[in-house]
């Protein structure tokens, strides 16, 4: 329901802009309307006075008045749909304050909550249920753990801390190096995993820190190709950033790409 609900916000601001332009067109337009009679090979213009059943032939030496008469009845066309529109997205969200399906079992008493499997939640119950479960994080190498996120954990790189403060700054939930287990008894530790509460999902992210070394690349090869077999694909529900010593970790880019990806 959130996802519907920003989708809907969305649209409203888009109406919105539009109708703010469609008013500026039809003020500024000329009086009239525009007949067009294409009775012949060429369409020709007549403009139709206010009050007045004759017309007015618009030579072609005028055709930027046709054009304005044109786009100043296409804008009122606009305007009244999109405020029809509006309207309705206005009504309809006032009703998904008041009466959102998502909400029932956050707003059970306690006592009974905890006797209730839920089947839908609301973004923010779904949030806090999903930061509050434990779960099994890789234990390869703890020796390399050193560098500390504003969250206080330790992750492997400078480049992960950043990713795992602009996570922490977006207030996105992600669980670092949670353990993954695929088909094939094939166990994963992606470095970030995100719950996307806009969009209901889970994403993955890799940041992949050593792009100049063949050997890494490979090792990282072998993964996308299990991440595929399992449904996980770049551009879907699987993020990649990386870095080479030449090209190292952009933060500011990955933050336009976080607000773009989970924010939008």
């Amino acid at each position: 329901m959130d996802s519907l609900k920003r989708e809907l916000l969305i649209r409203k601001q888009s109406l919105e802009k539009a109708i703010e332009k469609a008013v500026d067109v039809i003020r500024a337009a000329p009086d009239g309307s525009l007949q067009i009679d294409s009775s012949k090979k060429f369409a020709r213009y007549f403009l139709i006075p206010p009050n007045s059943s004759n017309r007015v032939y618009i030579s072609d030496k005028e055709s930027d008045f046709a054009t304005r008469l044109a786009n100043k009845e296409y804008a009122e066309k606009l305007l009244e749909r999109a405020k029809s529109e509006l309207n309705e997205i206005e009504r309809y969200l006032a009703r998904l304050d008041r009466k959102s399906a998502d909400q029932i079992y956050s707003q059970l008493k306690p006592a009974r909550r905890q006797l209730v499997t839920p089947i839908m939640l609301d973004g923010k119950t779904s949030r806090e249920r999903w930061c509050s479960q434990s779960y099994e994080k890789s234990s390869n190498h703890p020796e390399h753990l050193r560098f500390q996120t504003r969250r206080g954990e330790l992750v492997r790189s400078k480049s992960e801390a950043f990713i795992a403060n602009i996570y922490f700054e977006y207030g996105i939930p992600y669980r670092y190096e949670c353990s993954l287990a695929l088909r094939e008894n094939v166990i994963l530790h992606p470095d970030f995993t995100i719950l996307d509460t806009l969009h209901r999902r889970i994403v993955y992210h890799e940041h992949l820190g050593c792009l100049d070394k063949p050997d890494y690349i490979e090792e990282q090869m072998w993964k996308f190709r299990e991440y595929r077999k399992n449904g996980i694909y770049i551009g879907k529900n699987l993020i990649i950033t990386g870095e080479t010593e030449g090209y190292p970790f952009n933060p500011e880019q990955f933050r336009s790409s976080v607000r773009e990806i989970f924010l939008v």
